[in-house]
């Protein structure tokens, strides 16, 4: 490293100078008598650390006016910067006169200690004490240079800093006066200066600023800086940002391998984000997009200390993708040079092949993915594994993570990071239903990070967007600002087109020619690179010089006007197979479901109901489509060029959704069945028009696709939807239920809908039912073939599977036929549903209203539908006499309002409706309490409207105690006298997942007397997923009270998501308490604790063979891998040993699904099928309640099988299949043919 520069003393000492410029009273604050201050950088220094330290521990911020969240932590950072800066080169001007030198640094340090000792009032003035310290370090320099020059612009440059450095004088002075007196003085009495008045005097420091700045211009300061290469380097030191990547990230253990942790990540989101980044950096132009950023709107957003958000906007076709791609770049770069954490970024687009790109859900699970781990394949942080634990325990039955888990996931994993990064391209290609969920997901991990996040976001001038954004920073692409790039690629392409003799190779006047094509290209483009390239492209097809001359002087001015003379070049081929395949291109670019790779792409193209073309290649369907469709070689696939050539298709009615759809599901039929030997097939065909050629051979993976989305494009086909379709059902139910099982990539409601479908007859009803196949139904009652009594292989019937789906044209249908029975289950289940749940009700009230009963447990599904309010609206509108709110039964129906997502909003209804029949019982305040998704509104609600009837009891603070901080924080600040914190609530708080941290700080800051840390709050806390955050948090504070007893390692080591993080701080916090027992080994090892048994091993020196195979076993039973658990039984390995929570491999197994891991545990001597764990909860009972209906009939096959068995909470297995909705496991029980 260089020595660092040496500030010569200035001819006359400035801060001096600037001192006597004060007025008495503000010379006497800042005490210019003060004895000498050699050390005040080294003591400055060492108060700031601290106060860093002491911030990252309690996560100070505080927010604007404008709304903005300044992280204090970050402030610190760049103050301690400063610092640094100065010491290696002011020490010259310290020695030369130590009072005025450390007369500055002395007031900040006085600022920056009132600040932290009582941050919530005066954490405002730390911006203005990080900007001030940056300033004495910047015009140090300035001063330096100066001083070795002399002119008339250096005398004034002189008196600019003079009046510049009295400014901050003056301000440390007045701040000093300000935060000497005391608060209740500074409330009444008169005179004294205001927070406002502060702030002015801060402003004037900024305006005597730029003087400084602009009598440096005049005196060439910049040029002379560059001239002194050590001033040059040390400036760009101060520019450049300041380090926000600690070494705790790059040193995370998890202890999983590979394997777990990818299937953790794909569990978490599957969507390809690298492959996005790949695909839209490709063919970026060198020293393109600087302009964003260097420009200053975006520089101050990254550099200041605040979580905002940054919009970037502009036209279609303006570059809007490469310019996030150059910024991703940028911020990747400052990764690998060691600056910041990496950016986590999603590209949106708006494309049925690929519809999580436009799902806000999809979004931001990718987001809480990459947020999982540093960078891929390292290991993954803490709350990531806890969640895919807690949701593996259990059996996924909740489906994949809801956009406000992947939010409160994403929060918690912001934690770990100095900074986040995060990007959101193209926002108006997101779902535009859905896209204000994002929009509040992205503003919810602003508001309540404790760490700094920034989020770059570009889009389209979509109304909403611009409703929703245009408070925040933001950058508008205009034709002025990307001009010098649009320039760059227009010469650029050109150039290449000229070079592979696609453009002028006729010509005899190239270099003339290009110049003129580059400078009309250039005046027409208006700042589109699309419109550029598609004129481009168009020159390529003209044969002479005069032709491009006149092509030139008539450029169609917009994209549209491209698109219509495309689409008009295409539907004039000569030949009807070109048309033919270009529109098949269009229609399944269109409306595909799912990403096709190339060869089934081409294969899907090469059908037609009408002929069949022998295999395509890439470069033919290019050709044939005039740009308008480019390949994807990162994803190997084809795509639209741009989406407004998607727009563009939308518009044309020969491109409508019913009619591609119609040929898409035509394509898919054709496919499956054309390689049957039924005889029946060829009738089909003959009687559909259609010929196959068989001589084409097939392409096998195109076979997957048809099998499961064939239904689905019969579905969005409505009124086009051939009738006849239906013949080769037993084909598709052949292949459905060998595909969607083990398909992942399939969305779950789809695999819903399918699985539904499946029957062992009339496969054609229950397909009917799952996708309102209408037709097929009025078909088969018709015919006469039709029976009431049908059910799928779930045992559900046909009316309760189409109110399942909401297929309305279905129902109509069915409801026509008197035998079918509307049941309560099937009222119930059309109260649940989540998206059509009014329609359906009010159909089944329309047509069959005298036998749909409004039972209790119908207006309790009502209350826990996500779109609850709506459906109870409708019941209370239409039959409010039957929507019982008072019984004791029906008081479920309030707790269920209190315990839903949308509680609030339900709770609202029925107080507004039926307020006087609403009890507020214990039950519905426990339920709001422990709301992890809607309990502070809810509670808040319950406290405003019916505050006199909440009892806050000791069950309820205990549920609080188990959610987030914010009820908990509700509750001390309105009903504080109330709440007791008992050993209980604290030991609840010890073990909660997601908020422990944040409830413990509350209650350790607010009742820190009332809390007691005893034996079952450190166990609690060990036990915990995200235990370490809390362990420690308690050794930070209560170190003395906590105890590390042999129970309290024992829960470490069965602690199967964050056991090794608390077991590595209990052995470097409080070691020589760690006793390391064969309790502990044992516990560990049948936890599947492979990683914690390393640690020990490392640690102690240990061996740990005999325990390996144990959690190796435990970890195959629990993923379902049968080979693994073969093996080790083959060598003997005890499988019937439990966990910590007294769970044995059998039990694990069945948790999962796992049937045939479950079937070798069966097979073997002395297995305990009924054997319990501490809750009571036998394998049974876990296989029911997830839904795992194989693994349950394999259990009820076993002749000492107790089906009856309870748990501690009385609840049989049939219980818990009810309890979790398996309704399917339920009734087989009450059909008599499963349970004994």
């Amino acid at each position: 490293m260089a020595s660092a520069p040496t500030l010569r003393p200035s001819v006359r000492d400035l801060w001096a100078l600037a001192a006597a410029q004060l007025n008495d009273g503000d010379r006497s604050s800042i005490n210019l008598n003060q004895p000498s201050k050699l050390n005040i950088l080294s003591e400055l220094l060492a108060v700031t650390e601290q106060a860093k330290q002491e911030c990252i521990k309690k996560k100070w911020r505080y927010t604007r006016k404008s709304g903005e969240t300044v992280i204090i932590s970050d402030l610190f950072s760049k103050v301690i910067r400063w610092i640094d800066l100065f010491k290696q080169v002011g020490d010259a001007a310290v020695q030369y006169d130590p009072v005025h030198a450390a007369l500055p640094w002395a007031g900040v340090r006085f600022l920056l200690q009132i600040a932290v000792n009582d941050i919530a009032k005066f954490a405002f003035v730390m911006e203005d004490i990080t900007s001030i310290a940056q300033m004495i370090c910047r015009y140090a320099v300035f001063e330096d240079v100066y001083a070795q020059s002399i002119s008339a612009a250096d005398d004034e440059l002189e008196r600019a800093l003079i009046r510049f450095y009295a400014a901050i004088l003056i301000y440390l002075s007045k701040a000093r006066k300000y935060f000497q007196e005391n608060s209740a003085k500074r409330i009444i009495k008169s005179g004294l200066l205001a927070k406002t008045d502060l702030e002015s005097y801060f402003q004037n420091i900024i305006k005597t600023q730029e003087t400084v700045d602009r009598c440096s211009d005049l005196v060439n300061m910049r040029f002379q800086i560059d001239a002194h290469e050590e001033m040059k380097c040390l400036l760009e030191q101060m520019d450049s940002p300041i380090q926000r990547l600690s070494d705790e990230l790059r040193n995370i253990k998890d202890g999983l391998d590979t394997s777990k942790r990818t299937e953790i990540l794909r569990w978490i989101s599957s969507e390809p984000y690298l492959q996005h980044h790949e695909q839209t950096k490709m063919d970026l132009l060198l020293g393109t997009g600087q302009w964003l950023l260097t420009d200053p709107i975006f520089a101050t957003w990254r550099k200041e200390s605040v979580s905002s958000m940054l919009w970037l906007h502009g036209i279609p076709g303006s570059g809007k993708s490469k310019l996030t791609a150059i910024f991703i770049e940028d911020t990747i770069r400052a990764y690998k040079a060691g600056e910041n954490p990496p950016p986590v970024f999603f590209y949106c687009s708006r494309n049925t092949a690929e519809p999580g790109r436009s799902n806000p859900e999809a979004i931001i699970a990718s987001i809480a993915r990459q947020l999982s781990s540093l960078e891929p394949g390292l290991p993954l942080l803490n709350p990531s594994i806890a969640v895919y634990l807690r949701k593996e325990a259990e059996g996924f039955a909740s489906g994949t993570l809801r956009i406000n888990e992947s939010c409160a996931l994403i929060i918690q994993l912001i934690e770990h990071y100095p900074l986040t990064t995060i990007v959101i391209d193209a926002l108006d290609e997101c779902n535009a239903e859905k896209r204000a969920d994002l929009l509040e997901a992205l503003e919810t991990i602003l508001r309540e990070s404790t760490q700094m996040v920034k989020i770059f976001v570009s889009s389209r001038d979509d109304q909403d967007i611009v409703c929703h954004l245009n408070d925040y920073p933001n950058l508008e692409i205009s034709s002025d600002r990307n001009l010098d790039d649009v320039v760059s690629f227009i010469r650029a392409e050109t150039r290449s087109l000229i070079t592979r003799r696609k453009l002028l190779r006729f010509s005899s006047n190239k270099d003339e020619l290009e110049e003129v094509i580059i400078d009309q290209v250039t005046k027409g483009t208006a700042g589109m690179f699309r419109w550029a390239s598609l004129q481009l492209q168009s020159l390529c097809d003209l044969k002479t010089d005069e032709a491009v001359r006149e092509r030139l002087g008539r450029l169609p001015p917009k994209l549209e006007d491209l698109y219509v003379e495309l689409h008009e070049k295409i539907s004039k081929y000569p030949a009807d197979a070109d048309r033919r395949i270009a529109r098949n291109v269009f229609v399944w670019l269109l409306c595909a479901q799912r990403r096709l790779n190339s060869a089934e792409f081409l294969s899907a193209v090469s059908i037609c109901p009408a002929s069949r073309f022998c295999q395509l290649s890439k470069d033919q369907v290019l050709d044939i489509c005039c740009n308008l469709v480019v390949f994807d070689t990162t994803l190997d696939t084809f795509r639209f060029a741009h989406l407004s050539v998607r727009e563009f298709l939308e518009r044309q009615q020969e491109y409508d959704r019913t009619t591609i759809n119609s040929l898409a599901a035509e394509t898919c039929l054709l496919e499956l069945i054309r390689d049957s030997p039924d005889p029946t097939v060829n009738m089909f065909l003959s009687q559909y028009g259609a010929t196959l050629r068989r001589d084409v051979p097939s392409v096998s993976d195109f076979k997957t696709y048809p099998t499961i989305y064939w239904a689905t494009h019969c579905q969005l086909a409505g009124p086009r939807r051939d009738k006849g379709s239906t013949s080769p059902l037993a084909l598709w139910t052949a292949r459905t239920q060998e595909l969607f099982e083990y398909n992942k990539n399939v969305d779950y409601k789809l695999q819903e809908k399918l699985r539904d479908s499946i029957a062992t007859s009339a496969t054609a009803v229950f397909l009917a039912c799952s996708f309102d196949f209408s037709e097929v139904i009025t078909d088969q009652i018709t015919k006469g073939s039709f029976r009431a009594n049908y059910a799928n292989s779930d045992g559900y019937t046909a009316l309760l599977i189409a109110v399942k789906h909401g297929s309305r044209g279905v129902i109509s249908v069915l409801l026509m036929n008197e035998h079918i029975q509307v049941t309560e289950e099937v009222v119930k289940t059309a109260a649940e549903n989540s998206s059509s749940g009014k329609d359906v009700i009010k159909l089944l009230l329309d047509r069959r209203g005298d036998e749909v009963k409004i039972t209790d447990k119908v207006v309790e599904a009502a209350a826990r539908n996500y779109n609850g309010k709506d459906v109870l609206t409708f019941l209370l509108d239409r039959r409010g006499d039957e929507v019982k709110i008072t019984d004791k039964i029906t008081d479920k129906v309030v707790e269920a309002a209190a315990r839903s997502y949308n509680g609030k909003d339900v709770l609202t209804l029925l107080l507004d409706r039926r307020g006087d029949e609403v009890n507020i019982t214990d039950e519905v305040v426990q339920a709001a309490a422990g709301n992890e998704d809607g309990g502070i509104g809810v509670m808040k609600l319950l406290l405003d409207r019916r505050g006199d009837e909440v009892k806050i009891t000791d069950e309820v603070v205990q549920a609080a105690a188990g959610n987030e901080d914010g009820v908990m924080k509700l509750l001390l600040d309105r009903r504080g006298d109330e709440v007791k914190i008992t050993d209980k609530v604290v030991q609840a708080a010890a073990g909660n997942e997601y908020g422990g941290t944040g409830v413990m700080k509350l209650l350790l800051d607010r009742r820190g007397d009332e809390v007691k840390i005893t034996d079952e709050v450190v166990k609690a806390a060990a036990r915990n997923y995200n235990g370490k955050d809390v362990l420690t948090l308690l050794l930070d504070r209560c170190g003395d009270e906590v105890e590390i007893t042999d129970e309290v390692v024992q829960a470490a080591a069965g602690n199967e998501g964050g056991g090794i993080g608390v077991m590595k701080l209990l052995l470097d916090r409080r070691g020589d308490e760690v006793k390391i027992t064969d309790e502990v080994f044992r516990i560990a090892a049948h936890c599947g604790q492979g990683g914690a048994l390393n640690l020990l091993e490392r640690r102690f020196a240990v061996d740990i063979r005999y325990w390996v195979p144990i959690a190796q076993l435990c970890d195959a039973s629990k993923v379902g891998d049968g080979k693994v658990v073969q093996r080790l039984l083959s060598l003997g390995v005890d499988y019937n040993s439990k966990d910590y929570y007294g769970r044995t491999p059998l039990w694990w197994s069945a948790a999962g699904g796992h049937a045939f891991v479950t079937l070798l545990f069966l097979g073997r001597d002395n297995t305990q099928p009924n054997e319990a764990d501490i809750y009571g909860t036998t394998p049974l009972h876990v296989a029911a309640g997830n839904g795992h209906k194989t693994v349950v009939k394999l259990l009820l096959s076993q002749d000492d099988i107790e089906p009856d068995l309870a748990d501690n909470r009385g609840r049989t297995a049939l219980d818990w299949a009810e309890m979790r909705g398996f309704m399917d496991i339920a009734l087989e029980d009450k059909l008599g043919r499963t349970w004994k």
